[in-house]
C-alpha cells in the first residue's frame, strides 16, 4: 500500500487543502464577526450573543458580501478537494503539482480579499484561474483513469 504522507505530491495537496479550509473558516469567522459589529441578527436567539443586535428579516449588506465570498470560496474548495486528491494519485511530476497547487491557493486568497473588497475585473480573473487550475488538473486525472476502464 502506497504512504502518501511520505509522497511530496500529497504533502503539497496537503498543504494546500488546509491552506484552502482555514480560508473558509476565516470567512465563516468574519462573517460572524462583522454580524456582531452591525448589530443585526436574523435568528431572535441570537440577539443576546451579538451585543443585544436588532433582529430583522435579513442580514446586513456587508454580511451578505462575506456570506457571498464565503459560498463562492466553498463552491470552488469543494472540487478542489476532491480533483487535487485525485490528481495527486496520478503521479504528477512534483513542479506541475506544486505549481497548479499553488496557483489555486493563491488565487482563491487573492479572490476573498478581492470579493470582500468590491475589487472587479480581479474578482473574476481570480475565480476564472482558480476553476482553470481545476479543469487542468480533472482532464490530467481523465488522462489517467479513461484508458484502463474496460
Amino acid at each position: 500500500m502506497v504512504n502518501l504522507i511520505t509522497d511530496p505530491v500529497f504533502d503539497w495537496y496537503a498543504l494546500a487543502a488546509i491552506v484552502v479550509a482555514l480560508t473558509l473558516y476565516g470567512l465563516g469567522f468574519n462573517t460572524a464577526k462583522v454580524r456582531a459589529e452591525r448589530k443585526i441578527v436574523v435568528n431572535a436567539e441570537d440577539a443576546g450573543i451579538n451585543g443585544n443586535a436588532r433582529v430583522e428579516d435579513s442580514e446586513h449588506a456587508d454580511v451578505l458580501r462575506i456570506k457571498r465570498a464565503h459560498l463562492n470560496a466553498l463552491e470552488n474548495a469543494v472540487p478542489f478537494f476532491l480533483l487535487g486528491f485525485l490528481y495527486a494519485l496520478t503521479s504528477p511530476s512534483l513542479g506541475m503539482a506544486r505549481g497548479l497547487y499553488l496557483t489555486f491557493v493563491v488565487v482563491r486568497l487573492f479572490h476573498a480579499f478581492f470579493y470582500l473588497s468590491a475589487k472587479q475585473p480581479f474578482r473574476t480573473a481570480s475565480f476564472g484561474v482558480g476553476a482553470l487550475v481545476n479543469v487542468i488538473m480533472a482532464v490530467q486525472v481523465l488522462r489517467a483513469v479513461v484508458p484502463h476502464l474496460s
